[in-house]
């Protein structure tokens, strides 16, 4: 199938690309209000996770999670889980299953988590 003038251009897939799930409807809840919220940087986050969810293109917004908040248990595994600083309150958190190649969104939130407090 060609597109025709003026159509909008597919995006190709890329190889290896991760899926992007929610843990909770309260998850998914949070992240279409970040959405919302913070359109740009949202769409950037979505671009690096698929791309690469380990990759740190910015010290300042994204590392991994310390202390019993570095790992979750999603579906009986253990996984390493990261934070993505979205605006100065605004948190998302997400656990790696590199099996499945599935970042499984943890935290969606406009508020600083209290469990980093």
């Amino acid at each position: 199938m060609t597109g025709k003038r003026g159509s909008q251009a597919i995006r190709p897939a890329k190889n290896h690309e991760w899926t992007i799930r929610y843990v909770s409807r309260e998850v998914a809840s949070g992240w279409e209000n970040l959405c919302k919220q913070e359109p740009g940087v949202i769409a950037t986050l979505y671009d690096q996770l698929t791309d690469d969810p380990r990759q740190v293109y910015n010290r300042e917004r994204h590392d991994l999670l310390r202390g019993n908040l570095r790992t979750e248990l999603i579906h009986g595994e253990l996984l390493e889980q990261w934070q993505y600083k979205i605006s100065n309150g605004g948190r998302v958190w997400y656990a790696i299953n590199d099996t499945m190649r599935v970042v499984w969104i943890t935290k969606a939130s406009a508020s600083h988590p209290n469990e980093t407090k």
